[in-house]
C-alpha cells in the first residue's frame, strides 16, 4: 500500500513513520512535511506543501491510505492563521483524498474535541463535542469533526474515515510545553487534585492507528487507557511542589505571561485537565487495547531523561 501522512516531521507524525516502515504491508510513504524528518527509511518520499494553500491532489496520487496528522498546536499569536491550517487545511485534505480514490483517510482530533470539561465522570462517542474559540485548539477540533460529519452525510461510503480522538500523548518523541509544565518542580494548576488527564504512551497510539487501517473502520474514535491520573498524583510521583489556583486566576496569569512572551500559552490552555473517556467503542471495533495504563505511562513520562 502506498500511505501518506501529514505532519510527518511533528511529534505525532514521527511516532506514526516509526511504526509504519516497520509493517510489511507499506510498500511506499509519502511524508508531508515541512520541516527534516526524524525517521529515515528507502521508501520515504518528502513532499513540502502547505495544507492550508497549496494543491495537495499530486501528493496523494495512487495512495491507499492518507493519515492526517497536520496541525498547528504548539499556541500561535496568529489564531486565524492557525484556523486556516487546522480546519480549513483537513477540510481540503478530504476532499482531496476523497476524489483521489483513496481507501482509508485517518484523522487525528483529540479528547479535546468534547470541549473543556474536567472531572472524574467518564464520556464516550454519545458525548457532545465543542468549544469556543477562546480555545482555539479544542474549538478547532470540533470545528474539524463537525465538517467531518457534513461530508460524510453527502458521502457515497467510499473512503473509510475512521476520527481518532487520542487522550494525552507521552513518549521519547513527543515533548511540548505541557508535558514541560507536567515534569517542573514547581506545578501550578486549577484544583490539582480534581484536574484529570489519560497518559497514551506513543507505541499503544501507533497500534490504534495501524487497526483502524487493517480493519477499515469509520467513525469516531477514543483512543487511551481507562484510568485516569490527576495532576496531584503526578506532581506526588515526581515529588514536586504543587501549587492549587482558581480556573479564573490561573487563566489570568497565563495571559499575562503570554503577551509578556514569559509563557508559550496563554488561557486558551487553562482548562480543569481533559475530559476522562473511555475507550471501548475502539476495543468492540477492532480489538485494540492500550499496553500500558495511564499511570504507567505517566511514569515513564515524568523520569529522568
Amino acid at each position: 500500500m502506498r500511505v501518506v501522512v501529514t505532519g510527518a516531521s511533528g511529534d505525532f507524525g514521527t511516532v506514526l513513520l516509526r511504526r509504519l516502515v516497520t509493517e510489511q504491508w507499506v510498500r511506499s510513504i509519502v511524508a508531508v512535511a515541512r520541516s527534516p524528518l526524524r525517521v529515515s527509511d528507502e521508501r520515504i518520499e518528502t513532499v513540502a506543501l502547505d495544507l492550508a494553500s497549496d494543491p495537495v491532489e499530486p501528493a496523494l496520487a495512487g495512495a491507499d491510505v492518507v493519515i492526517h496528522c497536520a496541525f498547528v498546536v504548539e499556541e500561535p499569536r496568529d489564531k486565524a492563521a492557525a484556523r486556516r491550517v487546522n480546519v480549513d487545511g483537513s477540510a481540503r485534505l478530504l476532499r482531496a483524498a476523497d476524489a483521489a480514490g483513496v481507501s482509508v483517510c485517518v484523522m487525528t482530533s483529540s479528547v479535546n474535541a468534547y470541549g473543556p470539561r474536567g472531572g472524574p465522570d467518564v464520556v464516550d462517542e454519545s458525548a457532545p463535542i465543542g468549544a469556543g474559540p477562546e480555545h482555539y485548539y479544542l474549538h478547532h477540533k470540533a470545528l474539524m469533526e463537525e465538517d467531518i460529519r457534513r461530508w460524510r452525510r453527502s458521502s457515497d461510503g467510499r473512503m473509510a474515515v475512521p476520527v481518532l480522538r487520542p487522550t494525552y500523548i507521552v513518549g521519547p518523541d513527543i515533548d511540548n510545553s505541557g508535558l514541560r509544565q507536567m515534569r517542573a518542580r514547581v506545578v501550578a494548576y486549577p484544583t490539582p487534585s480534581r484536574s484529570y488527564y489519560q497518559f497514551l504512551h506513543q507505541d499503544d497510539l501507533a497500534e490504534a492507528y495501524m487497526r483502524v487501517i487493517r480493519d477499515r473502520v469509520d467513525g469516531e474514535f477514543n483512543v487511551g487507557a481507562e484510568d485516569a491520573v490527576s495532576v496531584a498524583d503526578l506532581c506526588r510521583w515526581n515529588r514536586s511542589l504543587c501549587l492549587p489556583l482558581p480556573l479564573r486566576l490561573a487563566g489570568r496569569l497565563a495571559d499575562v505571561g503570554y503577551r509578556l512572551r514569559l509563557l508559550s500559552y496563554s488561557s486558551h490552555w487553562v482548562t480543569p485537565g481533559e475530559p476522562v473517556t473511555t475507550s471501548r467503542r475502539l476495543r468492540e471495533a477492532t480489538g485494540w487495547s492500550p499496553g500500558r495504563s495511564s499511570a504507567d505511562a505517566a511514569r515513564s513520562m515524568l523520569a529522568p531523561r
